[in-house]
């Protein structure tokens, strides 16, 4: 490791490297990717949790790398979490056990309690976030901060880790712990940037010798939409950071709208010419940057181009469509887009703030609109056809009925119809009845979007590209399992979108025009019978009358 790395000294005499890879969100293919670019990149300090689910990921990296002399043991320093589920102190120990079978490590360099509130445990150890009916997280019955604490410090004296902390502590919960403490936290790891610069947390901690550890340092911008709140700052984005970094000729970091410019000039320099966006994604604008990038030097002509964007669900009033079109188009830098969808079949609530994509009610549920009028929308949908502000008209997330009534009135029938649809949700009857009236399939998450954030995912659900079906055929062919699953779509007859933002994996996903699977092959996938929806946006919505499935 380059000498000049720096280390923070811990309160118990232990070093910990002063940067360290973050791992939240990051599934079990994604994650070992991004940890073998961060050990050659001279990472040594990686930062899991038992609740994010790739531990597994991680461990395999971590002994690939050790069995192969690229590091040894001792240089690495791995942090893990104890779950809520498991804080009471007679769970703690088992927990570590199963954070450290999955890491394939005997110690653990630092175990901190995840968060301070214990959620009910009910015997289920994947179910890490259990929800009540108004579907906020499950607390326990009874919380014991220091009866967990002393859990931890058994674990120490055990040397099953080398060093306990928390994380998301409050200053008065870590004064409690030190109060009674035989191994008081050497850090605190919370949320920290420079619009939450945790000022009075660092004095407070620094005069009982505890460190600080900043999560989200560049302001978490790849969160989900639904935690990101209208109008909110970007850190990235400050004029401070952005003079800094001109002045040293440094990066501010990746910021969504770098990071989406990245897979946009990565797709095209590997052949995409369809690229899939929405107005609820917000990042039309960067998107339209990089068309505008190609197109002025000469490295594509727009009509090579297949742009689709949508209709966001707090603009289905039909007075409101053409205008949220309009909005799209400047956003992209076009006079047109190829295909205009209606993002789903629900209008939600409109009160004039565009930027508001997802207004939620008091129980965290979306805010549906007091009427909805799909007809109505559609007849605006098919006036921009008509005006030529999109060449092409369409749906995503309908029903088979939603679409067969649209169909009874249309001028101009929706052209495809985007849903979910991957080896475990075949969306076989909706296919058969949209292939009669000549409509398509776009299949969105056609792997199974391995990317959605940890609060998405259930306990012990299947995982598309680790099915034993994708992985036979894989081998066979020399092939990704996601290459795999893209060829199955296609040959169906589907439009298919996978996404992701990574260069090396754009490339890959496009590379599936060079075999074929057999009728053999293609039957046998068909005929797997587990069933899983992973983004159900329907859930948002318990009895709305145009909610498209149950």
């Amino acid at each position: 490791m380059d000498s000049s790395f720096t280390f923070a000294k811990l309160c118990n005499g232990s070093s910990m490297p002063a940067v360290g890879l973050g791992t939240w969100q990051s599934p079990k293919v994604e994650v070992q990717t991004a940890v073998r670019a961060a050990l050659d990149a001279g990472y040594r300090h990686i930062d899991t949790a038992y609740n994010y689910k790739n531990e597994d990921g991680i461990g395999e990296v971590l002994q690939e790398y050790i069995k192969a002399g690229n590091v040894k043991r001792e240089d690495l320093f791995i942090v893990t979490k104890l779950p809520m589920i498991h804080m009471d102190p007679k769970l703690v120990k088992k927990s570590i056990e199963m954070s450290l079978k999955k890491l394939q490590l005997s110690y653990i360099d630092l175990y901190l309690i995840h968060h301070p509130v214990q959620l009910e445990y009910d015997g289920d150890d994947e179910n890490t976030f259990p929800r009540t009916e108004a579907g906020g997280w499950k607390a326990a019955d009874k919380s014991d901060l220091l009866g967990t604490w002393k859990g931890m410090e058994e674990v120490v004296d055990l040397g099953l880790a080398k060093s306990i902390g928390v994380s998301n502590f409050s200053i008065s919960q870590i004064e409690r712990i030190c109060k009674v403490a035989k191994h008081k936290p050497v850090t605190n790891q919370v949320e920290c940037h420079i619009y939450l610069p945790q000022t009075e947390m660092v004095e407070a901690l620094n005069k009982l010798g505890i460190t600080v550890t900043a999560y989200a340092p560049i302001g978490s911008p790849g969160r989900p939409s639904q935690i990101k709140n209208e109008g909110e700052p970007v850190a990235l984005e400050d004029p401070v950071i952005l003079k800094l970094s001109k002045k040293y000729g440094k990066t501010p970091a990746q910021s969504p709208k770098e990071e989406v410019k990245t897979a946009v000039r990565a797709a095209l320099d590997a052949g995409y010419r369809h690229i899939d966006t929405a107005y609820n994604y917000k990042n039309e604008d960067a998107i339209g940057e990089v068309i505008q990038e190609y197109i002025k030097a000469g490295k594509l002509k727009r009509q090579e181009l297949f742009i689709v964007t949508k209709l966001p669900m707090i603009h289905m009033d039909p007075t409101l469509v053409k205008r949220s079109l309009e909005m799209s188009l400047k956003n992209l830098q076009l006079s047109y887009v190829d295909m205009y969808l209606i993002h789903f079949p629900i209008p939600l609530a409109y009160d004039g703030n565009d930027d508001d994509v997802f207004p939620t009610n008091e129980a965290g549920l979306w805010k549906p609109g007091e009427k909805s009028d799909l007809i109505g929308t559609w007849k605006v949908m098919e006036e921009l056809l008509d005006l030529g502000l999109t060449k092409s008209i369409g749906v995503s997330n309908f029903s088979v009925s939603q679409i067969e009534r649209i169909c009874e009135v249309a001028k101009h029938k929706p052209v495809t119809n985007q849903v979910e649809c991957h080896i475990y949700l075949q969306q076989k009857e909706l296919f058969d009845a949209l292939k009669k009236r000549g409509i398509t399939i776009t299949a969105y998450s056609p792997l199974g979007s391995p990317g959605r954030p940890t609060f998405m995912k259930g306990p012990e659900e299947p995982v598309v590209m680790e099915d034993p079906i994708i992985l036979k055929l894989a081998e066979k062919y020399g092939k990704t399992p996601a290459q795999i699953c893209i060829r199955n779509l296609m040959q169906k007859g589907m439009i298919v979108i996978p996404k992701s933002v990574t260069p090396e994996r754009i490339r890959s996903n496009f590379q599936v025009f060079n075999f074929s699977l057999s009728k053999q092959e293609m039957d046998e996938v068909t005929k797997i019978t587990t069933e899983k929806r992973y983004l159900d946006m329907a859930a948002m919505f318990k009895d709305h009358p145009e909610r498209p499935w149950l």
